[in-house]
């Protein structure tokens, strides 16, 4: 019986609470959600918020500037420039009270890549959510919408990489049965339809498999999000797929 190769998984992290009180920091969450989902129900466009709760004005990039300031990052990090540390005391104190990223990655739980090195990106530049398989489940569409509704970022990238161990088990997976746990099971259910699609196609059944699912999830943003649907065609949003070679160490686009 084919191995099921391990999977990473990301551990949420604590914040520090709201400066104005956990009480009044609760609030703030729960109108900010509430907002999308009134948004949400209307079918109306969501409007890019003038201002940040914190005081930091959102993006001005339209979502090609910022695909192309993603792709400049990973240019830089080729050439093998320094990575940006944390900021000076200021940027860090600003990013304390709220964040304005510029771009939104889902991606692989894998540890061979992370957006924020890949793109070279400092912190608070670019909201990210990753799951193993860079996955367009409830939690990562939920987070996503966020992204788009209350931060305004412009650009969404589903972000898949060479010899990805979650698309390896979904092609095992469709092989024949394996004997899993629940959870990493339930978890590769839906990359099947790419593992599949890649086994009738031939050549590397992997690659297939992660260049698929990452199509497959583009697509499953736009038509499981209202939200991001609604955005994308006002042209506030752009969803696009991209590729990472563990090799080359580039990212491509996925057309």
């Amino acid at each position: 019986m084919p191995a099921c190769p391990c999977c990473s998984v990301a551990f949420p992290h604590r914040t520090a609470p709201h400066p104005a009180g956990p009480g009044r920091g609760r609030r703030g969450l729960m109108a900010a959600f509430a907002g999308l989902a009134a948004g949400a129900a209307t079918g109306f466009p969501l409007a890019r918020p003038a201002r940040a709760s914190s005081g930091l004005p959102p993006t001005t990039l339209t979502p090609d500037q910022a695909l192309e300031r993603l792709m400049q990052g990973n240019q830089r990090y080729l050439a093998q420039a320094p990575q940006p540390g944390p900021g000076n005391r200021d940027r860090r104190a600003i990013l304390a009270t709220g964040q304005a990223p510029f771009a939104a990655v889902l991606g692989c739980a894998d540890s061979r890549a992370a957006p924020e090195v890949l793109f070279q990106a400092g912190l608070g530049d670019i909201f990210v959510a990753r799951n193993a398989g860079n996955l367009a489940d409830t939690g990562a569409i939920g987070s996503l919408e966020y992204a788009v509704s209350n931060l305004g970022v412009p650009l969404i990238m589903v972000l898949g990489h060479e010899h990805c161990g979650a698309a390896g088990a979904a092609v095992a997976l469709a092989q024949q049965p394996l004997a899993l746990p629940a959870h990493l099971r339930d978890m590769l259910l839906p990359m099947l339809p790419a593992a599949l699609a890649a086994l009738r196609a031939g050549g590397d059944t992997v690659e297939g498999t992660v260049r698929l699912n990452v199509a497959l999830n583009v697509s499953r943003l736009l038509t499981e999000s209202p939200v991001l649907a609604a955005a994308a065609t006002a042209e506030r949003l752009k969803i696009v797929g991209a590729y990472y070679d563990l090799d080359t160490q580039q990212v491509s686009a996925i057309q």
